[in-house]
């Protein structure tokens, strides 16, 4: 039974299992070298990674935005919630959440027209829904982790930019982002300036079995205390990590802007 595994580490027949050791081992890199450019078998071994990942259908419901630009990383640090490292890192890949290019197939293919409309018995659909978007959402993150996997194999290292949702008017603009589209996250890669240790994940709560469960509350004061015994000394008193979650996230003047922004972007995805 799923309640009775235990998920914390890997277990010892998979121990040297080198691509378990590389998703045990990962953490976000948030200092990169300097001066220190990625190679073209690095970019590809990347991109290729990413290109391999499931996909609805092989549809390939998403984007990549290749970003080498200096200009463009030093614009998106700021969109970002204000975030140097952006423009530190020598390379983002923003992941998009894309029906834009399928809406132009479509209508290229002579789907749209009235005599394919009569010959089928399809009235025209010209945009997607929010159907589409859960499964285009789930093609572009599985291959942004895909991204990030193949990072570290070839010597990288990456972190994940949620922020680029943010500031919708402007990215929009800066990437010429047209409807039907959502910029769902951005990586930014580079080689790590040192290696950090793996960080952290709570475990408590988090495999359910069968059927969704509500915690009660000796699962809820446990998660609590393994939270705090992982960040500590950073958690000084009983529940400090979900008090900091809530007041420098869940409250935070970025996910007000987030929100906001969320919002346009799932108007714009549906082409209003």
């Amino acid at each position: 039974m799923a309640d009775e595994l235990t998920i914390d580490t890997i277990p010892a027949a998979y121990a040297d299992d080198a691509t378990l050791g590389l998703i045990d081992a990962r953490s976000s890199t948030r200092s990169f070298s300097e001066g220190v450019d990625i190679t073209d078998e690095q970019r590809t071994a990347i991109l290729h990674a990413a290109s391999r990942a499931s996909s609805a259908g092989a549809m390939m419901m998403y984007s990549i935005i290749d970003v080498r630009s200096q200009k463009t990383r030093d614009r998106l640090a700021v969109l970002c919630d204000n975030q140097p490292m952006i423009a530190k890192a020598p390379w983002a890949l923003v992941f998009v959440v894309d029906y834009a290019k399928w809406i132009d197939l479509f209508e290229h293919a002579g789907c749209f027209t009235p005599e394919f409309a009569k010959r089928t018995g399809k009235s025209p659909r010209v945009a997607p829904g929010l159907g589409e978007f859960a499964i285009a959402a789930q093609d572009a993150v599985i291959a942004a982790q895909n991204a990030t996997i193949a990072a570290e194999a070839v010597g990288l290292g990456s972190c994940y930019i949620g922020d680029i949702i943010e500031c919708q008017e402007e990215v929009r603009k800066l990437l010429d982002l047209p409807a039907y589209t959502v910029p769902l996250s951005m990586l930014i890669i580079g080689e790590p300036k040192k290696r950090r240790p793996a960080t952290p994940h709570p475990v408590c709560n988090l495999v359910m079995h069968e059927r969704y469960q509500r915690a009660d509350a000796a699962v809820l004061d446990k998660q609590i205390a393994e939270m705090d015994a992982m960040f500590r000394p950073h958690a000084t008193e009983p529940a400090s990590r979900v008090l900091d979650i809530y007041t420098r996230k869940h409250t935070s003047d970025f996910m007000v802007e987030m929100c906001r922004s969320m919002q346009l972007w799932l108007d714009n995805w549906q082409g209003k």
